[in-house]
Formats: structure tokens, C-alpha cells, sequence
């Protein structure tokens, strides 16, 4: 006697004439899925004879799980307007969202520290009481140090991305932007380069200071303290960052090896470079750093890669592991991701 096969999800899609994720969602109870639709999928289920016994089982479990509300603070420059406008920013995102979503006892909300802190006074002391109540806390931008201060006070293990204080224990996860700055200005020595300059879009963003401290600490002792340059944008607009260029550019003064702090910052040099009558890396020779711009008046620039989906993946990871260990893990975890440098053609070699 021919044992029968059991019935697939394959096959009660195709009988009802859905996906596999709708009939999913349907027997899991998750997700928008309209009346008609759901009927269509359980009659599939009785007259092909579907066993829903192990979905009931794992949906048992998961009620038997504790849920995790989540707060996702963003802290923006005063210029950003929408921090997740940002593709960095977006990718960290999703690299969160990519690990959440496979817990379906953790819920995460979105919210913004206004940087005026004068006029959306009263907003932020709201968010502050959202983020004490919550099982967990993810931070990413630019935080204020009093923000990270008042949650440590409060009894709060706050996850930061993208920032870190080396001053008080507390969960980080960032690049290894000290050590790229490094790696940077060694690969502009090596090709010959005998002064380098860095050009930085703000002085308020903690990687873009130790990028630059990076790329400083590596130039002096090659080269010496008097062959390294610097020149700060009054913000990361690409509008400011022109500005402070151009004016570099036009005092003379301007080493022909160049590091921008931010990928974005590597095309406006190429443009004010071209608007000059200059070229790269024929007269100027450029690093970036973050996912540049893959070609730039047909120039692939040499740069620093980073991770940042990475970067989510790990910071909820870490998250996840101090909310279920119930107070258990108190010790702080400070997770460095290095940065690739990927060739180019804006370096030339002397």
C-alpha cells in the first residue's frame, strides 16, 4: 500500500490560487490578508488535507515568548533633515530590521531627538520617557553626550551606532574609522605622495574626526606634522563643503593628495577641481570614504568601503542578546567593523 506524501504549502498555493507567503501569512495570523482571500486558503487547507498542527505548535511557542519593544532614536545633525533620507543610513536600517524580523515577539518604533533642543524641548522629554520605558535602545547618529548620560543614569543599556564614547562603558557598534584614516593616508605615502590634505565635512561627527585623526597620525609619523593639511566644511552639505574647498584650493595651499571624510564630498572636489581647470588624478589625487560614487566624470574613485547593513545586523544582534538575557549580560561590547579599501583610478602614482 503506497503511503501517501504529506500535502505541501506549495500545493494548497497553488489550489487557492495565492502565493506561498499569503497562505503563510494565513496560518501564521500575521499580516494584512482581506476575507475573501483567507476563506480561499482555508478551503485549500480541509479539502487537500494541509497539516496545520506544526504551525499551531511554533505559534503556541511564540505566545509563550516575552515580546521586546524597541526604540530606534535617531539623533541628526541640525542640516539632516531626515536622517533615513541618507543611504548609509537606510542600510543600517535594514540590517536591523533584517534581524528583527525573524522575532516576532519584538516590536520596533522610530523616533527623533530634535538637535533644537530649545524649540522641540517639551517633544524630546516625551521621547526620553518612551525610551525609559523600553525593553531595549538603539541609537544612531550624532548623539548628544547628555543623552547617552541621562539613559546610562536611568539604568538603560542603549546600543549606539555608528558613535561611541570612550569615556563610560556602553554597547557600540561602529566602523574602525581611527584605523581606515590610517590605511588611507599610508596607501597615498606609498604612492608617492609627499603632503596630504583632509578635507571634512563637520567637526561634529565622530567618524569623520577619527578619520581624520587616523589619517593625521599616519602622515606625521611617515612624513611629518608640517606635510599634513585639514580644512572643515561649516556643515556635510555638499553646498558647504564646495565652499571650503574652493577656498582651499584657491590659497595654494592645497596638498595634491586629498582624503574627504564622506563619499559625497569626493565628487564636489572632482567638480570644483574640473571648474578649476584642474583633473584628477593627473593634478590632485583622492581617497573617499563610505560607498563613493563608482564613477565621477568617468573617474572610479579609490575609497574606503564601508558595511552598514552590517553595522544594523550587529547592533540588534547585541540588542536582542541584552533584552532575553533578563539582566544578566551588563557587559559592555564595543564592536569594531573595518572598512575595505577598494582601488580606484583617482590615485596616480609619482
Amino acid at each position: 500500500m503506497a503511503v501517501r506524501q504529506p500535502v505541501t504549502l506549495i500545493q494548497v498555493a497553488e489550489n487557492a490560487g495565492v502565493s506561498i507567503a499569503t497562505v503563510s501569512r494565513v496560518l501564521n495570523r500575521r499580516g494584512q490578508v482581506d476575507e475573501h482571500t483567507r476563506r480561499r486558503v482555508m478551503t485549500s487547507v480541509e479539502t487537500l488535507g494541509y497539516n496545520t498542527g506544526t504551525i499551531a505548535r511554533k505559534r503556541e511557542i511564540r505566545s509563550e515568548q516575552p515580546s521586546y519593544n524597541v526604540e530606534l532614536l535617531l539623533c541628526p545633525l541640525v542640516e539632516q533633515k531626515n536622517l533615513l533620507q541618507l543611504d548609509f543610513m537606510a542600510e543600517v536600517l535594514r540590517g536591523i530590521q533584517s534581524v528583527f524580523s525573524r522575532h516576532a515577539n519584538v516590536r520596533m518604533n522610530i523616533c527623533t531627538w530634535e538637535p533644537d533642543e530649545i524649540l522641540h524641548h517639551e517633544e524630546n522629554e516625551m521621547i526620553f520617557s518612551r525610551l525609559l520605558n523600553a525593553d531595549g535602545v538603539l541609537v544612531i547618529g550624532n548623539a548628544a553626550i547628555r543623552i547617552i548620560d541621562r539613559l546610562v543614569a536611568a539604568g538603560v543599556q542603549p546600543v549606539l551606532i555608528t558613535n561611541d564614547r570612550q569615556d563610560i562603558q556602553v554597547n557600540s557598534v561602529c566602523s574602525d574609522d581611527f584605523a581606515a584614516g590610517i590605511l588611507a593616508a599610508k596607501y597615498l605615502i606609498d604612492h608617492g605622495l609627499k603632503r596630504i590634505g583632509f578635507l571634512c565635512g563637520s567637526n561634529y561627527l565622530n567618524s569623520f574626526m577619527l578619520r581624520r585623526s587616523g589619517a593625521m597620525v599616519q602622515t606625521i609619523e611617515s612624513l611629518g606634522i608640517e606635510n599634513f593639511e585639514t580644512r572643515t566644511a561649516r556643515t556635510s552639505n555638499d553646498d558647504d563643503v564646495a565652499l571650503c574647498f574652493r577656498e582651499w584650493l584657491e590659497s595654494g595651499l592645497c596638498p595634491a593628495g586629498i582624503i574627504t571624510s564622506h563619499g559625497s564630498a569626493a565628487a564636489v572636489v572632482c567638480r570644483e577641481l574640473k571648474s578649476a581647470g584642474f583633473s584628477c588624478p593627473e593634478d590632485f589625487s583622492l581617497i573617499a570614504f563610505d560607498n563613493s560614487p563608482s564613477n565621477v566624470f568617468g573617474i572610479n574613485i579609490t575609497h574606503l568601503q564601508v558595511y552598514p547593513r552590517q553595522l544594523g545586523i550587529k547592533a540588534a544582534l547585541r540588542l536582542f542578546q541584552i533584552m532575553s538575557s533578563e539582566g544578566k549580560d551588563n557587559c559592555p561590547y564595543k564592536i569594531a567593523i573595518p572598512l575595505e579599501l577598494v582601488e580606484g583610478e583617482s590615485v596616480k602614482r609619482l
